[in-house]
């Protein structure tokens, strides 16, 4: 009977933690669309660790990814919208999980008159440290991106395809 008690303490455990996966990564996307630099921080484990996003960089710790993060996109001119879909967590030990969670985003700058549309997917990996799951790991692969521009009366688009074009950094 007891094995039975412990198998479903277990399952109810990885089902919290699944939960709790995926709340972290809507907690982070909505974090990026609100421009909250710090509740985008904590979301990621402190010290080394992987964040790759195609065209914005590669960085190997937080500070870097907020820093560049911060400097992109807060200020009055850029408007973003994440939306996560289809997430497939899968938790692989007590304190370790994976995930792959498709990304519909918005993106409208006011200043170069541009909105961007993009889809694609993460591949995270998650660590449970101190009771909190936090990102360790996330590698962006987009798969569609278009850009257009509305500085004109007819909108115009300026990019469509898989490829997203390099973003300029000062």
């Amino acid at each position: 009977m007891s094995t039975d008690i412990q198998d479903l303490a277990e399952r109810i455990q990885r089902l919290e933690d699944e939960v709790a996966i995926k709340e972290l990564k809507y907690r982070y996307l909505n974090a990026c669309d609100e421009k909250e630099v710090d509740a985008i921080s904590e979301c990621f484990a402190e010290g080394k660790i992987i964040i790759s996003y195609a065209n914005i960089g590669e960085f190997d710790n937080r500070e870097d990814f907020v820093a560049l993060y911060t400097r992109l996109a807060c200020n009055d001119i850029i408007f973003d919208m994440h939306h996560a879909q289809n997430p497939i967590i899968t938790v692989t030990g007590t304190d370790t999980a994976i995930g792959k969670v498709a990304l519909r985003f918005f993106n409208i700058n006011t200043e170069t008159k541009t909105c961007a549309q993009m889809a694609g997917h993460y591949d995270d990996e998650y660590r449970k440290i101190d009771g909190q799951w936090r990102i360790v790991k996330t590698v962006f692969t987009p798969r569609t991106t278009e850009i257009k521009s509305f500085a004109e009366e007819a909108t115009k688009t300026l990019h469509a395809g898989p490829v997203v074009p390099a973003v300029a950094i000062d």
